[in-house]
């Protein structure tokens, strides 16, 4: 396997291909929370290193886009942040990682 990692020795660099990532979100996140698929379908996610299968994510469909797209609309209609004044919505997005 090529390595394009620079610097540390090469058995510093196999160390960090060995470690498996962590997958801390599998479900969608849908109206402020986190939520399998309507269809309850998932699918696999591999690390493309090794071939490894690393976890199942839920596998939204249509029926979850719709969901998500009625909670974006009601949150913009009767939330607050449309009718924040301008320089407090920059803010808020500035501190975003």
């Amino acid at each position: 396997m090529r390595s394009y990692y620079k610097g540390g020795s090469s058995s510093s660099n196999d160390n960090m291909m060995e470690k498996k990532p962590a997958i801390k979100f599998t479900k969608l996140f849908i109206n402020g929370e986190f939520v399998d698929s309507v269809s309850g379908k998932t699918f696999e996610t591999i690390d493309p290193r090794n071939g490894e299968v690393l976890g199942r994510i839920a596998e939204g469909d249509q029926n979850d886009v719709d969901l998500a797209v009625k909670a974006a609309r009601g949150a913009f209609d009767h939330g607050p942040w449309p009718r924040l004044p301008g320089c407090v919505c920059q803010f808020s997005l500035s501190l975003s990682p």
